[in-house]
């Protein structure tokens, strides 16, 4: 623990009573990505900086939502770890029962699914329809699956209000990348894969470390491919990293 806090350059303060560091590798990683998913995109410089500050405030209230339930179930304090590919929460004391740690671990995906949800009222109540925004978080991120679609209807509040001036595009930006990062880093993370909380759920359900690791490699090499032949070259090195963890697992 004392050398997972000792980057030189780290942000550290407490958050709800909870120490927390941000480190820099953190920062850098989140550029890379943001440029990347920008980088055709009209204004990539603004949308990228978007990016990092969304995902940053994701990246906190996701390891948060870890830390609090942590604390509550063993009255102690955890520690907060912003860096590497994501997060981590370090606790003192173990779980006291497999449920516990279920909640633990569940916790830090629903969290930052609520911080999307949060930004989606806000959106809400800035053009007067609180129920078309939760629509569009909840159903444009799935819009190229076949069959879904967000209503039309939804869109309007948000178009009136651009046009009569209650919001810029600049807001519309930041809402719209709450609701990107938010739902799919809670999908994301929330799949059966080792070192993902998704794969440290389906362990503590299964507690057969083999059972996991076996699913988590599967997956993880799909995945890996379909991202491959998706040209993104980010995906494609993190899941291949995920499928070289779960198959030193087995060995």
């Amino acid at each position: 623990m004392n050398n997972a806090c000792g980057s030189r350059g780290s942000l550290r303060f407490l958050l709800f009573g909870i120490p927390t560091e941000i480190q820099p590798f953190s920062w850098l990683l989140l550029s890379v990505l943001g440029l990347s998913m920008y980088s055709n995109s009209p204004s990539p410089l603004p949308s990228a900086m978007i990016f990092i500050v969304v995902g940053m405030l994701t990246l906190i209230a996701h390891e948060l939502g870890h830390a609090l339930t942590a604390r509550a179930f063993t009255r102690t304090t955890p520690l907060i770890i912003i860096g590497n590919l994501g997060g981590l929460t370090y606790t003192p004391a173990r779980m006291p029962s497999r449920a516990s740690h279920f909640l633990m671990v569940f916790a830090g995906p629903f969290a930052s699914f609520v911080l999307g949800v949060i930004a989606a009222v806000a959106l809400g109540l800035q053009v007067g329809a609180v129920g078309s925004a939760l629509m569009i978080y909840v159903m444009e991120p799935l819009s190229f699956i076949p069959g879904v679609n967000v209503p039309e209807s939804a869109y309007l509040p948000v178009a009136e209000a651009l046009a009569e001036g209650g919001i810029n595009h600049f807001a519309l930006l930041l809402y719209s990348t709450f609701f990107i990062v938010c739902f799919w880093w809670t999908v994301f993370n929330l799949m059966p894969i080792l070192p993902m909380d998704g794969g440290h759920l389906l362990l503590t359900v299964t507690n057969n470390p083999k059972l996991t690791a076996t699913v988590g490699l599967v997956l993880s090499i799909l995945l890996c491919i379909w991202f491959l032949t998706g040209g993104s070259i980010f995906m494609t090195l993190m899941l291949g990293y995920f499928a070289w963890i779960n198959w030193q697992i087995l060995k």
